[in-house]
């Protein structure tokens, strides 16, 4: 068979799993009568379990909250209008939170529940941190070590694992029930949206959230702001706190919980 030829028959039986094509059944050939679309059937119905199977793994509190029956059936509607890209299952998935927000935007079927794309954001944040990049964490000596002159450019340069996550809803609530086994609390809108900040410390996620102040100050450090660029936004944005203290208190908590790798 030729690289084409070979090339065409993939490409037929591809479709037949990801879509339910029936062309490539004719290239099966099998002993029983039918033998053939069985055996192509399982392929096309085991892709679909893996992956499903992928997601409540990866979303283990939006499962428990949402219940088996209400998340295979959300997850099966995904899984047909987002196939696998990659030749890693654990990066299937990254674009749940944001389907589940656009399916869950006042759906007349299921109604209005944007907590549910949030507890995924949270959980898919959580994954991402465990499995991200390793690096050294800055540590309190690095910061004694820097000379008086260096405060005035020097950058802090977050754990690649660090990212922020703004939640409407009192969506942690929710995490920290289901995680405990506690009773779920209603789900409710926030008077304000509250920033979380998600990483990996001593191989382990780790979620926090944060003041408005602080949440300004890591968008900064996330951007690349120097030090004292922050401190300057901080007053401008705070103009009624003493920011350069309240900075200093960040800085010395970030590098306590590992939220800096460098220098």
């Amino acid at each position: 068979m030729s690289a084409t030829a070979l090339a065409a028959l993939q490409a037929r039986v591809q479709a037949r799993v990801l879509i339910g094509d029936e062309s490539a059944l004719s290239d099966v050939v099998s002993v029983l009568p039918g033998g053939g679309a069985r055996g192509l059937g399982i392929y096309h119905h085991a892709y679909r379990a893996r992956l499903l199977e992928t997601l409540r793994d990866s979303f283990g509190h939006t499962l428990m909250y949402l219940g088996d029956e209400w998340f295979d059936a959300l997850s099966a509607e995904f899984i047909e209008a987002h196939p696998s890209a990659s030749a890693n299952l654990r990066w299937y998935g990254a674009a749940y939170p944001d389907w589940l927000a656009q399916r869950l935007d006042h759906a007349d079927d299921l109604g209005d529940h944007p907590e549910v794309a949030e507890l995924a954001r949270v959980d898919w944040a959580l994954r991402s941190a465990f499995d991200g990049p390793d690096a050294q964490a800055l540590a309190m000596t690095d910061l004694a070590a820097l000379a008086p002159e260096a405060w005035a450019t020097v950058v802090f340069k977050p754990h690649p694992t660090l990212a922020l996550l703004s939640l409407r809803c009192n969506t942690l609530s929710l995490w920290h029930a289901l995680d405990q086994d506690a009773e779920v609390p209603a789900a409710e809108a926030l008077p304000s949206a509250m920033t979380v900040a998600a990483w990996r410390l001593d191989e382990r996620p780790h979620f926090r959230s944060a003041s408005p102040m602080e949440a300004v100050a890591l968008q900064a450090l996330l951007q690349g702001h120097s030090f004292a660029e922050t401190c300057d936004l901080l007053s401008a944005r705070f103009p009624e706190e003493n920011a350069a203290a309240l900075a200093g208190g960040f800085l010395r908590r970030w590098t306590e919980e590992g939220l800096l790798s460098a220098a």
